[in-house]
């Protein structure tokens, strides 16, 4: 799959395709270090995306991973992908994020180790969404992801009181 940006804000799309932001085609190749790391998130190889993800989220501490990261969530299949993606937004804590966490959490037709990620997710992020969705996955049959969601609300009490004490 060919992968471009869009010129304007920089989202991942296949080349030649409308940007759903911006509205504008996506022709414009990676050019800097950076991008090229961005487009190799989407990556058929899933080790080398892992490689990248650490090098954008632990590193860099690159932002504009965000998207791609979520882009990754979406996808079906192998569960590595889906951890990865999960522990670098992780890293990243933009709520933005929280969303597809959530969904990622929730479903449990989802693998449990990527779930697993999730929960951890969205127990470093916080938020609302992240606490309901945490507090729902306390309920999960699948014991792993029941006791993630519980260390994660604990987490984000206890991170909660420290700030509040």
């Amino acid at each position: 799959m060919n992968l471009s940006f869009c010129p304007v804000c920089r989202r991942i799309s296949k080349a030649g395709e409308i940007c759903p932001e911006c509205h504008l085609h996506c022709n414009d190749p990676a050019n800097t270090y950076v991008e090229r790391l961005l487009v190799t998130v989407l990556s058929a190889e899933p080790d080398r995306a892992g490689t990248i993800v650490d090098v954008l989220t632990r590193m860099l501490h690159e932002r504009r991973a965000v998207i791609p990261l979520i882009q990754l969530l979406h996808m079906k299949g192998d569960p590595y992908p889906l951890v990865i993606a999960a522990r670098g937004l992780s890293r990243l804590g933009d709520p933005q994020a929280v969303p597809a966490l959530v969904k990622l959490l929730l479903d449990e037709n989802n693998p449990y180790v990527a779930r697993v990620a999730a929960a951890e997710a969205l127990g470093k992020i916080g938020g609302d969404s992240a606490i309901q969705a945490l507090k729902q996955a306390r309920s999960s049959p699948r014991k792993s992801v029941a006791k993630e969601a519980v260390k994660a609300l604990d987490y984000l009490e206890s991170n909660w009181k420290s700030k509040h004490a």
